[in-house]
């Protein structure tokens, strides 16, 4: 990887990604904005802070996702997949989390983002999709206390 990341393009022409395509990313600084990262070792990126649901340092190489090119060539960058992929896998976490805390979770859909984001590191949006697919499958039931396997 580029030890000087100032040689990294700021902007890419159209084409170049495809919305939601997976590229390898590395962390190289932290703003107000968010985290800037390096993509394929050639273009900067800018993660959210408020889509931030770890803790990062710089140098770290993770997968990420384009998630937007704007109109002035900058690059948005996701940590997390488009949102329909994302419900699927995050289904799976929060029956592991059901089974690994006794099949009960103080959370349901009038939690607050933050404690969503501190017990699972996802945003409170993809939570309630996610906890809404489980009930439909009838794997959960949701109550004013939280949320339980359906036995």
């Amino acid at each position: 990887m580029k030890k000087d990341y100032t040689d990294l393009t700021e902007t890419v022409d159209p084409g170049v990604f495809k919305k939601w395509q997976e590229v390898d990313i590395e962390v190289y600084a932290f703003t107000d904005l968010g985290m800037k990262v390096a993509i394929k070792e050639e273009y900067t990126g800018l993660v959210y802070k408020n889509e931030i649901y770890d803790e990062y340092e710089k140098g770290q190489k993770l997968k990420a996702f384009i998630k937007l090119i704007r109109e002035d060539g900058k690059i948005d960058v996701s940590l997390q997949p488009y949102q329909g992929k994302h419900v699927l896998s995050t289904t799976d976490k929060i029956l592991k989390h059901l089974e690994a805390a006794g099949g009960k979770l103080k959370l349901n859909d009038a939690s607050s983002p933050e404690e969503i984001r501190n017990q699972l590191q996802i945003s409170k949006t993809v939570f309630k999709q996610a906890i809404g697919k489980l009930y439909k499958q009838r794997k959960i039931k949701i109550t004013y206390k939280g949320i339980e396997i359906v036995k």
